[in-house]
């Protein structure tokens, strides 16, 4: 097992980072989405403390994945059918994905704290709302929050079918480099 990026694919520490991200925003998303159907009372704020949990790990992986590209950079491109074109969407998408990354985070914590409530950092440490509560500026970033999350899924859905698409329409390696288990020998 290779943890750095190689001409061939990513390295297992990206691949990790990657998938450990997918996993949480999925489990954030569908918390933050189903969260008030969720009993009042413990089971409703263990489920609100897992959401608000899971998205600050995504913040730290964020930050870890950041990094990481700049001190080991990503693979080349695969060439591919699209070309030139197909590269600047794949860069764009990516780009867009680690923004809306950041937008998603950075409105859950506005709207934590418009709420008045103290931000958790990870269960071990609080920090205070700078915030007095107010109920229609804390109403405002939820919807901001709520409707950047599905875009991020939205667009999120869409990357995967692109690799599903390279994997199996295209028969290139786009997929295998994230993937190990669907990479195709040369």
């Amino acid at each position: 097992m290779q943890w750095r990026n190689s001409q061939h694919g990513y390295g297992a520490a990206v691949q990790l980072v990657h998938w450990l991200s997918v996993l949480l925003v999925a489990l954030a998303w569908v918390l933050g989405t189903a969260g008030e159907d969720l009993p009042r009372g413990s089971t409703r704020d263990l489920g609100e403390f897992i959401h608000v949990f899971a998205g600050e790990l995504i913040a730290i992986l964020l930050v870890v994945r950041i990094g990481w590209r700049l001190i080991d950079p990503p693979p080349p491109l695969e060439s591919t059918p699209l070309g030139s074109l197909g590269d600047i969407a794949a860069k764009v998408v990516h780009v867009a994905l680690y923004a809306l990354l950041a937008a998603v985070i950075v409105f859950g914590v506005a709207t934590q704290f418009a709420d008045g409530h103290a931000l958790s950092l990870l269960g071990i440490v609080d920090i205070a709302s700078p915030w007095i509560k107010d109920k229609g500026f804390a109403h405002n970033m939820k919807e901001i929050h709520e409707a950047l999350a599905n875009g991020l899924i939205i667009l999120a859905t869409i990357h995967a079918s692109s690799a599903l698409i390279h994997h199996f329409v295209f028969r290139d390696r786009t997929l295998g480099r994230m993937a190990p288990r669907f990479s195709k020998s040369r």
